[in-house]
C-alpha cells in the first residue's frame, strides 16, 4: 500500500487537504538470468478543498468541493541477462546483455475537476521508461496503453566489479496518445 495525505496551504490562493491511495499486488518471479514482474494497482485520490479553489486561474474555473480520483493501473515488467567473459586492453570483464520489456496499462480519466497543487512532469530520464506515471505529486495520472522496449550492456571490470561501460537504449511505443 502507498499512501499519502497532505493539506496544502497558501497566502495567496485557497488549498485544501488530498488523499492518495495506492494498494497494489506485485510478484517478482524469477531465476538467475530472467524475471517477471506483473502488478495491478489501484489509484484513489480525494480531496476536500477550500473554498476559492481555482482548477484553471487563467480561466476562473471552480470545481466540485471534494472531487474523487479512482482507476485501475496495470503493468508487467520482464528482462533477461545474457553473461559473458571478456577481455579489453590486457584486463578480464563480465560483458551482460540485458534485454526488458515493460508494459502499461492506465485507463483514461478526466481529471479536468481535480486541482493541481504539486504536480508537473517529469524530466524525462532513463528510469522514466520503466514509471507507471509521467506525473510527480499526484494531482494526475497518466493514461496509457504502451509497452516499453529497451537494451542494455555493461562492462564490468571482474578484479574489482566497478562498472568500465555501460550503454542503454530504449524507447516507448505508444498503442494510443495520452489523453491526460
Amino acid at each position: 500500500l502507498w499512501a499519502e495525505a497532505v493539506n496544502f496551504h497558501h497566502s495567496e490562493f485557497a488549498g485544501g487537504s488530498r488523499l492518495d491511495l495506492k494498494p497494489y499486488i506485485s510478484a517478482r518471479l524469477g531465476g538467475p538470468a530472467w524475471y517477471a514482474t506483473p502488478t495491478l494497482a489501484w489509484r484513489y485520490t480525494s480531496y476536500r478543498l477550500e473554498e476559492g479553489v481555482l482548477l484553471d486561474p487563467d480561466q476562473g474555473l471552480r470545481g466540485a468541493e471534494d472531487p474523487t480520483r479512482s482507476l485501475p493501473i496495470a503493468s508487467f515488467d520482464a528482462g533477461m541477462y545474457f553473461d559473458r567473459e571478456t577481455s579489453w586492453d590486457g584486463e578480464r570483464f563480465l560483458h551482460t546483455l540485458e534485454p526488458r520489456l515493460f508494459y502499461l496499462y492506465a485507463p483514461y480519466r478526466d481529471q479536468d475537476d481535480l486541482p493541481v497543487f504539486d504536480t508537473r512532469p517529469f524530466t524525462f530520464s532513463w528510469g522514466q521508461l520503466f514509471r507507471d506515471n509521467r506525473y510527480s505529486g499526484a494531482d494526475r495520472q497518466t493514461d496509457a496503453n504502451q509497452l516499453t522496449i529497451s537494451l542494455s550492456t555493461p562492462l564490468v571490470r571482474e578484479s574489482d566489479g566497478r562498472e568500465k561501460l555501460s550503454l542503454s537504449v530504449g524507447q516507448i511505443r505508444y498503442s494510443q496518445d495520452p489523453g491526460v
